[in-house]
């Protein structure tokens, strides 16, 4: 008799944006203690050329997914009550992928030979390309699928205090460039080990299951089109730097790149959440179920994208005084530049995981790939003029292009999700707390960073909040009474 697979629990989407929220929290907050310590310890040059080498890596890796981050996301949810269904599909997406890896990873590995950029730094891109097996081969894609956030959180929590162990242990001079890429390397990515000794709580591995490898082909083909260009249209702005320009700018950059993706991984609590429900919903219960989630979605990446990019605009400077000291201020302007990513990152993901979830992958694919030529357009037209301030002046001209354009494509749609949001009284409340922000952060322009940040985000929570509750916004309203 083959071993029973354990029944996965599935929660609330409230209880799995908790926890999303909970892990996104660790991915903000934990950079509050290395970038700081790494920002001053390497340097802008050293910490430059670690943050570009996985950057570069990043892009094999992406070809290396295929697309499973969606593809393999969706079709898990579609199958999570039938076990023995779920067990032959994950089981023949393995397969895909630990080919699709290996042929990656050998041009990869040629790659480094040829290239003069990363012919210069073999030890560290070797190091880096690590990261194409561990991200490729870590089935995150399943544990999203039946929903485990728990399970999520916890690993990814603990790893991260495990790296922060090991960075205040043996990185301790300009020249631990190596040591700290390792590192990254094991708090980004190492726990992604422990998802593949875990499958066999969930999938029973078998030789009895016929393998229909072939029939994953078209739909994937597609996914790993858009799947590639989104990726690397989003880091585009810090490749073509490594590029175009010196270390030093790359510095400057990377840690304006690494300011945004806390604020967009924080935002993102919700969006990373929803494609397994949207997917679940738009397949059992309807659509009508699919726009109600969407619409309080909307509402509540609205809300918290406005924030966070109004805190980044108002406290750009000790943000940045915070987190890499005074060698890293030259790039406020650029950060300031590249706040609206903050907002259009996530609702763009959004609307990219509805279109996924119903089946319009074929349209979405046209969006990320016309976002990737735009990039390379703008991109290449822009860091030439203004260097980091043309990178991120780009990367958000392309966004607002695709966002554009997406909206666009499902308009039918976001007209219905507009008959549930209110988005007029989140802006009208954000007005009123950036007027309050502002005004404390004039107050306390000579504070040191964190008190100013703290009295400047207690201003801007309190005017916001007051009136959010006031004008009865829908959003809060169902957090408060606790409404499905």
């Amino acid at each position: 008799m083959s071993k029973q697979i354990k029944q996965p629990k599935i929660h609330s989407v409230k209880y799995n944006v908790v926890m999303n929220a909970i892990l996104t929290t660790s991915t903000f907050l934990f950079p509050l203690v290395t970038v700081p310590y790494v920002s001053r310890v390497l340097g802008p040059d050293n910490n430059g050329i670690v943050s570009w080498a996985y950057t570069f890596v990043g892009y094999f890796s992406l070809v290396a997914q295929l697309g499973f981050t969606m593809y393999g996301t969706r079709e898990c949810a579609k199958l999570r009550d039938d076990r023995a269904a779920l067990s032959k599909t994950v089981q023949e997406l393995l397969i895909i992928l630990f080919a699709s890896t290996a042929i990656v990873y050998v041009v990869y590995v040629a790659c480094l030979f040829v290239i003069p950029r990363t012919r210069e730094q073999l030890p560290l891109m070797f190091i880096a390309g690590l990261s194409i097996w561990l991200t490729s081969c870590s089935a995150e894609w399943l544990y999203r699928a039946i929903e485990q956030y728990s399970y999520i959180t916890v690993r990814n929590i603990a790893f991260k205090v495990l790296s922060i162990i090991l960075l205040f242990i043996f990185v301790r001079h300009t020249n631990d460039t190596l040591v700290y890429a390792a590192v990254l390397l094991v708090g980004t990515l190492g726990s992604n080990v422990l998802n593949l000794l875990r499958l066999r709580v969930y999938v029973t591995f078998s030789r009895h299951y016929t393998m229909d490898i072939r029939k994953h082909f078209k739909a994937m083909f597609t996914f790993s089109i858009s799947n590639i260009a989104s990726g690397m249209y989003g880091q585009i702005d810090m490749l073509l730097l490594g590029f175009l320009t010196s270390n030093y700018a790359l510095g400057l950059y990377q840690l304006v790149y690494k300011i945004r993706n806390m604020c967009n991984s924080a935002v993102g609590a919700v969006s990373g959440v929803m494609l397994p429900r949207l997917s679940y919903y738009e397949a059992r219960e309807g659509h009508e179920a699919t726009t109600k989630l969407m619409a309080k979605s909307f509402n509540f990446l609205v809300m918290l994208g406005l924030a966070l990019m109004a805190a980044v605009v108002i406290c750009v400077q000790p943000i940045i005084l915070l987190l890499g000291g005074h060698d890293y201020l030259p790039g406020w302007s650029a950060l300031v530049i590249s706040s609206p990513m903050i907002l259009l990152g996530p609702i763009g993901s959004m609307q990219s995981q509805y279109m996924v979830a119903a089946n319009r992958e074929k349209e979405y694919t046209y969006t990320t790939v016309t976002g990737l030529v735009l990039a390379i357009i703008f991109e290449l037209i822009f860091i030439p003029l203004w260097g980091i301030n043309g990178a991120a002046f780009g990367l958000v001209v392309t966004e607002i292009c695709v966002y554009a354009l997406r909206t666009y494509i499902i308009r039918d749609f976001i007209k219905e999700v507009h008959k549930h949001t209110d988005y007029w009284k989140i802006v009208i409340s954000w007005i009123a707390g950036c007027t309050c922000a502002v005004a404390i952060s004039w107050l306390c322009e000579s504070w040191s960073p964190i008190p100013r940040i703290l009295m400047a985000a207690f201003g801007f929570c309190v005017f916001d909040a007051i009136l959010l509750i006031l004008t009865k916004e829908s959003f809060l309203q169902s957090m408060l009474h606790r409404k499905k």
